[in-house]
């Protein structure tokens, strides 16, 4: 860690580590971290749409949009049209989609487990709730409006 002392900066450095791991393990796969993280919310819960996805991920739908059509041109996921016609098309992912998100999850869970080995259980229990805590302190905000209907509309039917 930076030895400085502020929690603030040493959980920046823990993040660009994890980031630098995720982004090494994801990288065969053709993924980034980004592109990984919309995989895995369209598999829980597909038919979302883009301002969702992007609601979901805590970033602007341009920067979603740009993950979005490096998947679709690599066959991971597929637009279907709205209905209604104004409405955002429904996001979901393919079935080499679903296979490349298999692989990059079994590579995220290994650098899971690289972060989390030094710990004995009941101190993993204790830093997941610490974690929690944590992020709770600072509220997805995207989210918030999305789901108060005043930034999109809600997410097309699956």
């Amino acid at each position: 860690m930076s030895g400085i002392g502020n929690r603030t900066t040493n959980i920046q450095t823990l993040r660009r580590a994890i980031d630098a791991a995720e982004r090494k393990a994801l990288h065969p796969l053709g993924l980034t971290v980004a592109g990984f993280e919309l995989l895995d919310i369209l598999s829980r819960d597909p038919g979302i749409t883009v301002p969702w996805a992007a609601a979901r991920m805590n970033v602007s739908k341009q920067s979603t949009t740009t993950v979005l059509l490096r998947l679709a041109e690599a066959g991971l996921i597929s637009r279907h049209p709205a209905t209604p016609p104004d409405r955002s098309a429904a996001l979901r992912l393919t079935t080499a989609g679903r296979t490349t998100l298999e692989a990059a999850r079994a590579a995220v869970s290994r650098v899971d487990a690289a972060f989390t080995a030094g710990y004995r259980r009941e101190e993993l229990r204790e830093l997941d709730r610490l974690l929690g805590v944590a992020v709770s302190a600072f509220p997805n905000e995207r989210l918030t409006r999305v789901r108060a209907g005043t930034a999109v509309t809600q997410p097309a039917a699956a």
